[in-house]
């Protein structure tokens, strides 16, 4: 496992520091890069300290109360840290449907959100660690933040690691149209997290998928 540098964090890790794709045209492929699915969610901040869990969108809005199951399962990995992660609801074929999503984001009554859990069970897809512990992990290239990343957790139903695809782009993209994803990003392997919008990242869109609009959870 590669070892984290030790630069301790500055400050708190905020939904504003999130490092943000910009669009591109057309899928390629490049060894120095890697390809992930888009998923159709709500792109946010995982923030773990002790025993206390922040699940946080991309505009900063705390989705603990509608999302208790998720927020288990992340308090179940030992250690402080923060992850940048998708949360989706998946439709009846297996796909992350944004409706049912939204479903899950609007209802906060207690009884109504166990009953809502059970009808749309959620999953969190993580996809880059930003610290670990109090060690600011983000000058580390995408490449050895993923690693770092694999080796802190174990899969479940409810937290994946989201691999990507190194080199294939072209490839993960046919996937993405075959199987109606939302789309892919590409990432430069040797990239440094950096705040903000980025050509390091780039999104490449599904022209043919479509959904209902967001209600300003923020998207990728």
């Amino acid at each position: 496992m590669p070892k984290a540098p030790d630069v301790v964090l500055a400050r708190p890790i905020e939904a504003a520091d999130l490092m943000l794709a910009t669009l591109h045209r057309r899928p390629f492929s490049d060894p120095d890069w890697i390809y992930e699915f888009k998923y159709d969610g709500f792109r946010g901040l995982v923030r773990k300290s002790g025993d206390r869990v922040e699940l946080l969108s991309r505009n900063g809005n705390l989705l603990n109360g509608s999302f208790p199951d998720i927020v288990e399962s992340v308090s179940s990995n030992p250690g402080d840290f923060v992850w940048d992660a998708e949360l989706t609801v998946d439709d009846q074929n297996g796909r992350p449907s944004f409706e049912r999503l939204q479903i899950r984001a609007k209802t906060t009554k207690s009884g109504n959100v166990r009953a809502a859990a059970r009808l749309h069970p959620a999953r969190l897809y993580v996809f880059d660690v930003l610290s670990i512990g109090q060690r600011d992990v983000r000058g580390l290239s995408l490449a050895i933040r993923k690693e770092l990343l694999r080796d802190s957790f174990e899969d479940t139903d409810k937290l994946i690691y989201a691999s990507g695809i190194v080199g294939a782009g072209r490839w993960v993209f046919e996937q993405v149209e075959a199987h109606g994803f939302e789309g892919m990003v590409a990432k430069r392997l040797a990239s440094t997290y950096q705040r903000g919008r980025s050509r390091d990242w780039l999104k490449i869109k599904h022209a043919g998928y479509g959904r209902p609009a967001a209600m300003g959870f923020g998207r990728k």
